[in-house]
């Protein structure tokens, strides 16, 4: 089974992600290379901060679908949306029901979500709670680049015993990001905390859409299986609204560690 990449920047004119239709067609083909078939447009989307609408993400999802087509590249484009933990989601969480709309691949059920590379917000665990009311469960995007997480990993362990996914980057697996945030990355996947991996691509080079390093590098430490778990099944599933499945055994769920990361099924 091929890749599927639930995080990046490839629609251009959305943030900092591709620049214009010709980079986005070169990300396109440096996904496809490193074994990606379909892969979410996420762009950053504020909601304390107007100016991007989803109708605008889901126009230019469908106008860069036919880009592919024209151009023979079999890569399927899904429509998403990268949301930023702050009172604006929590406000659209206690709205009008409308924040399943904002989930990967309209699904209705994960949502894509983001903390600032630098501190957690006090708040953080009430907004994503208030998100799993809405019957939505919260994919946090690489809490190892995070400041604060990567220095009290306890924090990101407390999220996932509410219920709270976890995505780790490619790019972080391969060092793009120092050291520090490969060894977080790195224990994420190993204790089990992390169940998602994804590109968080920006360019065709550096922060690119090639998977294929980020699986060998799994395959190595973890194994085939959990590869294939991380960076095939489980993404898969995200978008089909299913349940997650482990990739690793992780600790002991017999141990006062292990116990941390028994997940809740309901809320």
């Amino acid at each position: 089974m091929p890749f599927t990449d639930l995080h990046s920047h490839i629609l251009p004119g959305f943030d900092d992600g591709a620049s214009d239709d010709g980079e986005f067609l070169e990300m396109a083909r440096v996904a496809v290379r490193g074994g990606t078939a379909r892969i979410a447009a996420t762009p950053h989307y504020d909601l304390e901060s107007p100016g991007l609408t989803l109708e605008a993400v889901l126009t230019a999802v469908e106008g860069h679908r036919e880009l592919l087509r024209r151009e023979g590249i079999p890569l399927e484009l899904i429509p998403g949306v990268e949301v930023r933990v702050n009172a604006g989601l929590y406000r659209l969480a206690r709205g009008d029901g409308s924040l399943g709309r904002l989930s990967l691949g309209g699904s209705g059920k994960y949502l894509l979500s983001d903390l600032p590379l630098i501190d957690m917000p006090t708040a953080t665990a009430d907004i994503l709670f208030q998100v799993q009311l809405c019957r939505c469960v919260p994919i946090l995007a690489h809490p190892e680049r995070n400041r604060y997480l990567t220095a009290r990993p306890e924090a990101v362990r407390e999220l996932v015993e509410r219920g709270v996914e976890v995505q780790v980057n490619s790019g972080s697996l391969e060092g793009l990001y120092g050291k520090a945030a490969r060894h977080s990355a790195f224990a994420l996947l190993d204790e089990g905390t992390a169940r998602l991996v994804a590109s968080d691509a920006h360019a065709p080079n550096g922060r690119s859409a090639d998977l294929s390093g980020a699986a060998r590098i799994i395959r190595e430490r973890l194994g085939e299986e959990a590869a294939r778990i991380l960076l095939e099944v489980n993404p898969e599933r995200a978008l089909a609204g299913e349940d997650l499945v482990d990739a690793v055994a992780g600790i002991p769920r017999g141990s006062s560690r292990g116990r941390l990361f028994k997940r809740r099924r309901s809320l």
